[in-house]
C-alpha cells in the first residue's frame, strides 16, 4: 500500500511540471507571435506591406485546418477529397483574413497575458489587447501538433472565430449544397484578393 501511494505521489509530481511546461510553451509561442505582430503594426510601411507581413505571421500560428474542420463539422466527411482540399485552401484564406482584420482594428496595440490554463487536449492562452483607454480579450486554444504549438481556435471578446464560420456555413447549407458553398467561398476569396488590403 505504501509503495502504491509513493508511486502515485511520484506520478503526480512528475505529471505536474509537464502541464506547466506545456502551458509555458504555448504562452511563449503567443508572446513571440504577438510581439512580432506589435512590431509590424507599430512599424513603418504601407497598410499592404503590413498586411503581407502579418499574413505570414498569422499563417505560422493558426491551425486553419482544425478550425475548418470545426466550422464545417460532419458535412465535410461526405465530400470528395478534391472538394475537401479546395475547402481547406479557401477556408485558410478567409480565416487568416478575418484574424488580421481584427488585429488591424487596433492602433498601437499592447498585449497583456494571463496565466495559461490547460483544458483537456488544449491550453487556453488568455490575452488582452490594450489600446488607448480600451482593452479587448483575445484568447487562443493552443494545441501541440508534433512539437509545434498552434491555435486551433481564436476567441475575440467571447466569440469564437471557428464557431462564427460554423453558424454561417450551417445557415448557407440549409438552402444550398456543398459545391454551391464552395462557389460562394471562391467568389468571396476572389473579391478579397482583388481588394487593396
Amino acid at each position: 500500500m505504501a509503495i502504491r501511494c509513493a508511486a502515485l505521489t511520484l506520478a503526480l509530481v512528475l505529471a505536474a511540471p509537464a502541464g506547466a511546461a506545456d502551458s509555458d510553451a504555448a504562452l511563449a509561442v503567443i508572446r513571440k507571435t504577438l510581439g512580432a505582430t506589435q512590431g509590424i503594426v507599430n512599424g513603418e510601411g504601407t497598410r499592404d506591406e503590413k498586411l503581407a507581413a502579418l499574413r505570414s505571421v498569422a499563417q505560422g500560428i493558426l491551425d486553419t485546418r482544425a478550425m475548418g474542420e470545426r466550422a464545417m463539422g460532419h458535412e465535410l466527411a461526405s465530400q470528395t477529397p478534391e472538394q475537401q482540399a479546395e475547402y481547406f485552401e479557401l477556408f485558410d484564406h478567409l480565416m487568416v483574413r478575418a484574424y488580421l482584420s481584427k488585429l488591424l482594428l487596433f492602433r498601437e496595440p499592447r498585449f497583456a497575458y494571463r496565466t495559461p490554463q490547460p483544458e483537456g487536449d488544449f491550453v487556453l492562452v488568455r490575452t488582452k489587447i490594450v489600446t488607448g483607454r480600451d482593452a479587448y480579450d483575445v484568447d487562443y486554444e493552443m494545441v501541440d501538433r508534433d512539437g509545434r504549438w498552434a491555435a486551433a481556435d481564436v476567441i475575440v471578446e467571447g466569440l469564437s472565430l471557428s464557431d462564427n464560420y460554423r453558424d454561417q456555413f450551417a445557415s448557407l447549407l440549409r438552402g444550398r449544397n456543398f459545391e454551391e458553398l464552395l462557389g460562394l467561398m471562391r467568389r468571396k476569396t476572389r473579391r478579397l484578393r482583388e481588394e487593396p488590403e
